[in-house]
């Protein structure tokens, strides 16, 4: 029995011995099969080492070599000029990032809003700001009100570099004109603001929760690519825009409460001034103006522009080849059709244009106007010969809705001066006076040069 066992255990021990040399065996010629396969004859040793240089061991290769510019950062281009203001300078500083392909093609992908400075010579004065005043309690900057005609006075000071004379009278009525418009606009807003109830202040707060929104879905669809917008049309920040707007929505809504209901317009009212109309029957040019309007920001399209001009390109040609669409947010294209001649030019676009288009002429493009936030150019695009035609009859519908939106407009704004002239007592007056005249000292001072 005990042979027995023994037997089959040696037998077993046997084929266990046979079955490890055949998987030996096996193992060994798959790995001579593998290297025969992956490595050949020709094989070299090589590492990462190898491809930064030439040597014996990579001669035979091609080495990729990938140009710095690939891998280095956008570059920021900055481009400073100058004007002159007054005994100082204003400094406009503009930043362009820059991105470099591999083929040496550079592209712009961003441009940031232009920073202003004022640098003054060593001995020089320039007033930075100063209170000059205050209305209802609330003190008046001087930055505050000349912000706005700054350009307006820069551009007179640059017409009439050797008539300081003249160049003071005009600044002394832009800077009235800005002063009145202010004092009413702080009047009409201080009204408002008390006779807001509970009621409407919950509903004005509604609002403005609504046109933030709307603000912000239309200008990036998030809160930082919006303010970015803002920032580029002139506002500091998104705060800036809404306080702004409640305000002018305050005094739009007030303008209506108090002046709206007492605009009356009879049909004797119509009767007098169809009887007016057709006596005074003439001729008159119908003129066609175009306008292209860019943002500052978009330095490069300026640019563009003001190139083309320069080489003799039509206004129609420039604004064809822009593509721009009719006079949307910040920027594009705007027709006005004027009946009444160079006389509505005034009345339509500003004196300020409607002088640098009788000086251009017809066809002619007017220089640049600039803001803070734009660059306009007009241009004179037809002129229709002058035509008597038959006056129109009293019941004719459309000749009614010009009459009466004329007769309302009429009424509308002297009754507004009417309500205007009840907000301003005797202390404000004065108030408005003494400002005017600090005003005007100032502006002298900033940007006249010392005679």
């Amino acid at each position: 029995m005990h042979s027995i066992k023994s037997e089959r255990y040696t037998r077993l021990m046997a084929r266990l011995v046979i079955a490890i040399v055949g998987i030996l065996t096996l193992s060994s010629g798959l790995s001579s099969c593998r290297t025969m396969v992956d490595r050949p004859d020709s094989a070299q040793e090589v590492s990462a080492r190898d491809f930064s240089q030439r040597s014996a061991a990579n001669a035979n290769l091609d080495i990729v070599q990938v140009p710095p510019e690939v891998f280095a950062p956008p570059s920021v281009h900055i481009e400073v000029s100058t004007e002159k203001v007054g005994d100082a300078e204003r400094v406009t500083t503009r930043e362009t990032i820059v991105e470099q392909a591999a083929d040496g093609s550079t592209r712009t992908i961003a441009t940031r809003a232009p920073v202003e400075g004022i640098r003054v010579k060593p001995g020089a004065t320039w007033m930075i700001d100063s209170v000059v005043g205050q209305i209802n309690g609330r003190p008046v900057y001087a930055n505050r009100i000349l912000e706005q005609p700054e350009d307006h006075i820069r551009r007179i000071v640059a017409e009439n570099p050797q008539d300081i004379p003249a160049a003071k009278t005009a600044i002394k009525k832009l800077v009235a004109e800005n002063v009145l418009q202010y004092f009413q606009n702080e009047l009409v807003l201080a009204d408002a603001e008390g006779m807001q109830t509970p009621e409407t202040q919950a509903g004005l707060l509604h609002w403005l929760e609504q046109l933030q929104e709307t603000t912000v879905s239309k200008r990036g669809g998030n809160r930082a690519a919006a303010s970015q917008s803002l920032q580029d049309e002139g506002f500091q920040t998104m705060e800036e825009y809404i306080k702004k707007e409640r305000e002018k929505a305050l005094m739009e809504s007030q303008l209506e409460q108090r002046v709206r209901p007492r605009v009356i317009v009879s049909w004797r009212d119509v009767e007098r001034e169809y009887s007016r109309g057709t006596s005074e029957v003439k001729p008159s040019e119908s003129i066609v103006v175009k306008r292209i309007k860019l943002r500052v920001a978009d330095e490069l399209m300026v640019q563009d522009v003001e190139s083309r001009f320069a080489r003799g390109e039509t206004f129609l040609e420039v604004k064809a080849a822009l593509k721009l669409p009719d006079d949307p947010q910040g920027g594009g294209t705007m027709s006005w059709e004027i009946r009444d001649g160079f006389a509505g030019l005034e009345r339509e676009l500003g004196l300020d244009v409607a002088k640098a288009l009788v000086k251009a002429g017809p066809s002619q493009v007017t220089a640049p106007f600039r803001t803070a936030s734009v660059v306009n150019w007009y241009c004179i695009t037809a002129v229709a010969d002058p035509q008597v035609q038959a006056p129109p009859s009293i019941f004719d519908p459309l000749w009614q809705l010009q009459c009466l939106h004329g007769l309302r407009n009429g009424v509308f704004a002297r009754e507004q001066q009417r309500y205007l002239n009840s907000l301003v007592t005797g202390e404000v007056k004065n108030d408005r006076d003494e400002m005017r005249v600090r005003l005007i000292q100032i502006a002298w001072a900033r940007y006249l040069p010392e005679s």
